[in-house]
């Protein structure tokens, strides 16, 4: 009988741990004993000399089958990004060789038994949720990232029948309801359609009857007009409806049908796709259609510039500026490689009379630099100072941006516009706070004391540096921001196709590594409970399109584990600290509403049920799936020290995170790596042809 293998704990073990003859927890970005020395942590194997360690634990599925086990303890990702250290023009000795530029720089989502991978980029909402999972660690949580890869069937396929579909158009009653939301909500930012022919020949084609002998160049009009009978069906009914899905399935089964005609009426047919998965929460499917729909607009040249004024090439104008625009918002929200070249202008004719498209356009631009920003540079070519220069000028273009539009639709103020323009404006504005998000994140997963050194040394003479200081501060607000606009959509059901739940989870996110970091912060509560009405409505959103409920349960877990920490901080705070109550009663004797005393004051009085968080939407349409993981705060026995989920007692969660007299970022995991080292932690993937293959 083989001797069963045997886990290579030297190889995993950092250097210091084995020198000291110790037991290391191999933690990344360091161990726990690492962190309480302020050392810094580097792993290399002593059977290879001068080649780094490799430590991938939030990769590993939580039930490996043997035959998974192998490909586990190679992984091609840390290979991939070791040669990249050890090739960049600093020339580091493995001794040298900092942590961060192993792990998160790209992320994969694998369907363990099966050949299907999927990654997504350092900007996306999936990687920064890996740098929440090192905090989570660090604070001995369980790992929530690993979630995300339940939701990529979902975001990435379609189950089609092999038949095709050819339902006729609704009643005249519903075509007019279903068309004039899709007119009044969705062409209103993306106008691709004349609006008067559009009518013209939908009508035609309900009044023409069956479709089996409809001449192949009118199949592209057809599964458009089927697309708009489903984009307007889910946006009257505030999600999946009947209708919507049987017309968007309708379409999906002509989609060969539609690009063996390589034609105008094709781009726009494939952008009407695009709408339509994105607004299903289907980014991955969207993503595949833009790209045809951009591929195939650059064979008819709408893309080049042009004097003509006819009514023709200004449709081609705002087909061409639809593709640009929502290229570089979707490029910046996963990561992944673009279509568009960067030297490419934006779109600057015929767009005056769509200001919404106009402003979408000009911060789009804002977003490809930032994706520049982020990914076209190799590792180690630019210093920290250059680093920082570029972003507070990308920040002060985002600023000017938004002090271009009108004040009652302004992103970054409160939104006081007619309704029927309350949805796109709160659309520029989540996509306004999501772009400061993915621009500031270095300061987000970074010890705060030691960003704003770093700041201070290298921008001292900067104009910037003290909104770059801030950096944590304005992506925290920008989260505050996405979450209050997306109750208020929720609240005057005002909600869209064009507004996906991803901007909605990405402040979840942030929200919660500012709680872990900052759990004595005044603001805690009102913090804690915009996470929770957050992710109610993210919760809320990707239920109404039945995805896999594993998904849904792991992004609720974000606030139940966030207000474990609080509960257990203040706990240890409370028993540090025994008289701090009396002396600030002393202090501010103002008069406060009678509470219960042994509640903390982020508990909500009740639990929600998971009732509340799912509700049914107003077409009645009941394929909605109840997921029974509500977003709610577990009952605690004050009495006595208690376990949580995970087996861990409250008193003891805070071991090697935060010990009594410690400066807490003495602590945090990302302590002790600059500026530069934080970018290449969240770097990304930047040419297809870089991905290994890890099958």
């Amino acid at each position: 009988m083989d001797r069963p293998s045997k886990r290579p704990r030297l190889s995993m073990a950092c250097n210091i741990c084995r020198q000291r003859k110790v037991k290391c927890d191999a933690e990344y970005p360091k161990c726990r004993n690492c962190r309480l020395r302020n050392q810094q942590c580097i792993t290399t194997d002593p059977q290879r000399p001068g080649v780094t360690g490799i430590r991938e634990w939030l990769d590993i599925p939580d039930k490996q089958t043997p035959q998974n086990e192998d490909q586990s303890q190679h992984p091609a990702v840390g290979d991939h990004n070791h040669q990249e250290a050890t090739e960049s023009p600093q020339k580091l000795s493995p001794n040298e060789v900092s942590p961060v530029h192993h792990p998160f720089d790209i992320s994969f989502n694998v369907e363990h038994g099966t050949d299907k991978v999927k990654i997504m980029g350092g900007s996306s909402s999936q990687c920064l949720a890996k740098s929440l999972d090192v905090y989570f660690k660090a604070a001995r949580l369980k790992p929530v990232s690993g979630c995300f890869r339940y939701g990529m069937r979902h975001a990435e396929e379609l189950d089609l029948p092999l038949s095709l579909s050819l339902p006729e158009l609704p009643d005249s009653d519903r075509r007019e309801r279903y068309l004039s939301a899709y007119v009044t909500r969705i062409h209103t930012l993306y106008p691709v359609f004349n609006t008067t022919r559009l009518r013209v020949g939908t009508d035609l084609f309900a009044t023409a009857g069956g479709f089996t002998n409809l001449p192949r160049e009118q199949i592209p009009r057809i599964v458009s007009a089927y697309l708009i009978m489903s984009l307007g069906a889910d946006e009257i009914g505030q999600g999946a409806t009947v209708d919507g899905d049987r017309y968007l399935q309708a379409a999906a089964c002509l989609l060969s049908h539609v690009i063996i005609i390589p034609y105008l009426p094709t781009v726009q047919t494939l952008l009407l796709f695009t709408m339509a998965y994105r607004g299903r929460n289907q980014e991955g499917l969207a993503w595949q259609t833009l790209g045809m729909a951009i591929r195939t607009a650059y064979t008819l040249g709408i893309n080049r510039t042009s004097t003509s004024n006819s009514e023709g090439r200004n449709i081609e104008r705002r087909v061409w500026a639809v593709c640009w625009c929502l290229e570089k918002m979707m490029h910046l929200e996963s990561g992944r490689p673009t279509v568009i070249g960067y030297q490419h202008p934006k779109p600057e004719d015929a767009l005056e009379e769509s200001k919404f498209l106009k402003w979408h356009v000009e911060l789009g631009e804002y977003q490809g630099n930032i994706s520049h920003h982020l990914y076209n540079h190799q590792s180690g070519t630019r210093d920290v100072r250059q680093i920082l220069l570029d972003t507070a000028r990308l920040d002060r273009e985002l600023l000017s941006w938004a002090n271009r539009v009108p004040t009652d639709m302004r992103p970054g103020s409160d939104i006081y516009c007619a309704d029927e323009d309350f949805h796109a404006a709160a659309f520029l504005s989540i996509q306004y706070h999501s772009t400061l998000i993915s621009l500031h994140r270095a300061a987000l997963i970074a010890p705060t004391s030691s960003f704003e050194e770093e700041v201070a040394k290298y921008c001292s003479d900067e104009p910037s540096q003290f909104r770059m200081r801030h950096g944590e501060s304005i992506c925290v607000g920008s989260a505050r921001a996405i979450a209050k606009l997306s109750v208020q959509l929720s609240e005057r059901k005002t909600d869209s196709q064009t507004i996906p739940a991803g901007p909605s989870l990405l402040a979840c996110i942030v929200l919660a590594i500012f709680l872990i970091k900052h759990p004595g912060s005044r603001l805690q509560a009102m913090d804690l409970q915009l996470l929770k009405a957050c992710l109610e409505y993210s919760s809320q959103h990707l239920s109404r399109y039945d995805p896999d409920p594993r998904f849904i349960e792991g992004i609720a877990a974000i606030y139940e584990q966030c207000n474990t920490h609080l509960r257990s901080w203040s706990a240890a705070e409370a028993k540090r600290r025994p008289h701090s109550r009396d002396s600030l009663t002393k202090l501010n004797p103002l008069p406060t509403p009678a509470v219960d005393d042994t509640l903390p004051p982020w508990r909500p009085t009740e639990v929600m049920q998971p009732s509340d968080l799912h509700k049914q939407s107003n077409s009645g349409y009941q394929s909605q799936r109840v997921i029974q993981s509500a977003v709610s705060t577990p009952a605690i026995d004050h009495g006595q020290d208690h376990l949580d989920s995970l087996g861990f007692s409250s008193t003891s969660m805070l071991d090697g995170f935060v010990a009594e007299g410690v400066n807490v970022d003495q602590v945090f995991p990302f302590e002790g790596y600059n500026v530069e080292e934080l970018w290449n932690w969240m770097g990304c993937l930047d040419s297809p042809g870089s991905m290994p293959d890890i099958r």
